[in-house]
């Protein structure tokens, strides 16, 4: 017999019989796109305050297309095809250490996509206004020494990704974070702690509680000095994670990742006061690479500057930094943000001139290096904008910090540009974050003949 015509093909003429012959079946219909469709509560534009600050909110600029793999995982997540969080790490100066403008931003991005836990904290304090939102961390803290690239050095300059840690050899030395309180939007669940520590030759030894019952003590001392990990896992819900420090040598704590079980958005409040780009250059890479590739940031933003002044280095360190970055994160997207506007005297009537150098550096290192650029100053108001803020509340009298108005402010408009960057993504390609297209179908028609 011939081969069976499939249904929406043309006539096919049998083959010759020249032995026993398999008739090929007709090839099923073709399949309905299994894509599901974008969930419209997470890909909805932000609203963008228009009355506090009555200008537009700048666009993001991406010549090269540098936020296309982020867009496309923050797609599936939308799609509910995910099966691991997405990721965000954020670097900043002071108007980090507080988590005010990240904060924001993690309650945001979770309200409509999905809560994937805290993320990073630091296990260390070095300076009484280091704090985190929604989410307990503290800590035994006159017993440690504290760590930090900016205000307190260490010679070694392992410092970990976050750029601040703690360090004690006292056995009553003790740190713990836990999740927020039930009344908190988000941060009220958690289903691993990941901890973060140094492995040294003179390593002391830890004890680590999980919900005040003992856990595992562990040794951190090591023939090398290596990042140390240990992940402790859990059931969804409320828990506290404690690390007690048993002697028999130094340790050094970095810090602990809280995350959920279901794919969700995690954001990563990395500040360190005075930080920029010539301090995370002097961190070493051997250790600060294995714990980038732990966290595995699908978007990694700086927001760094006000404390930037030798200009004519400024570009290497950066291009130092991000090269590090992409070794331990290949693909990852990167987006710069100017700093935020800065006067030198309340009655100037423009900005520091330093600060609008800077912003013009930060755009031009950004396309030297693939990376995005948003203007976090123009989005405040451009020049001298730190003025009407600190007239409106919303940012201190020093005429650099932004008080928690202010930075709530910056993270919704820092959104609404975001949003409309990967709304535009979407309609240029309507099926990011679906699975690839498979191989093309042999041909049924053919008959199978031996």
């Amino acid at each position: 017999g011939g081969a069976t015509r499939a249904p929406t093909a043309a006539p096919v003429e049998a083959a010759p019989q020249r032995g026993p012959t398999r008739e090929a079946k007709a090839p099923p219909p073709p399949a309905a796109d299994t894509c599901p469709e974008l969930r419209q509560s997470a890909v909805a534009p932000f609203e963008c305050d228009t009355t506090t600050l009555a200008f537009p909110v700048p666009d993001i600029v991406d010549p090269r297309g540098a936020l296309r793999p982020f867009y496309d995982r923050l797609a599936a997540l939308a799609r509910g095809l995910s099966s691991d969080h997405v990721r965000i790490g954020v670097w900043g100066d002071s108007n980090m250490t507080a988590d005010m403008i990240t904060g924001r931003l993690r309650r945001q991005l979770q309200g409509r996509l999905g809560d994937g836990g805290h993320g990073y904290v630091a296990l260390a304090k070095p300076w009484r206004w280091y704090d985190h939102q929604d989410v307990h961390h503290d800590g035994t803290w006159w017993y440690f020494k504290q760590i930090a690239t900016s205000t307190d050095p260490v010679k070694d300059r392992h410092y970990g990704f976050a750029n601040i840690a703690a360090e004690t050899r006292e056995f009553r030395a003790k740190a713990w974070v836990e999740t927020a309180p039930v009344t908190s939007p988000v941060g009220r669940s958690v289903s691993s702690f990941d901890l973060f520590y140094l492995k040294r030759p003179d390593g002391g030894q830890i004890d680590v509680l999980l919900d005040g019952e003992q856990s595992k003590r562990i040794q951190t001392r090591a023939r090398q000095i290596e990042a140390g990990f240990e992940r402790f896992e859990t059931f969804e819900g409320p828990h506290r994670l404690e690390v007690h420090v048993r002697g028999n040598g130094m340790v050094r704590l970095f810090g602990v990742a809280l995350e959920r079980s279901a794919p969700g958005v995690v954001v990563d409040s990395l500040g360190t006061g005075a930080l920029n780009f010539q301090q995370m250059a002097l961190v070493k890479s051997d250790t600060r690479r294995p714990m980038l590739e732990r966290r595995k940031y699908d978007l990694a933003v700086f927001l760094l500057g006000t404390t930037m002044f030798a200009l004519k280095q400024h570009k290497r360190w950066a291009a130092e930094v991000l090269q590090d970055l992409r070794a331990a994160l290949p693909g990852v997207a990167i987006l710069l943000m100017s700093p935020p506007d800065v006067m030198k005297a309340y009655r100037d009537a423009h900005s520091d001139p330093r600060i609008v150098e800077v912003r013009d550096q930060v755009k031009e290192i950004a396309e030297e290096n693939g990376a995005a650029f948003w203007d976090f100053r123009e989005a405040m108001g451009g020049d001298a904008a730190i003025k009407a803020f600190i007239q409106r509340g919303l940012a201190m009298v020093d005429r650099v910090h932004l008080k928690k108005p202010g930075s709530e402010l910056m993270a919704d408009r820092f959104l609404c540009a975001v949003s409309r960057d990967w709304t535009g993504y979407l309609a240029q390609a309507p099926r990011a974050g679906c699975p690839a297209a498979g191989p093309p179908a042999p041909d049924a028609t053919a008959s199978i003949t031996r």
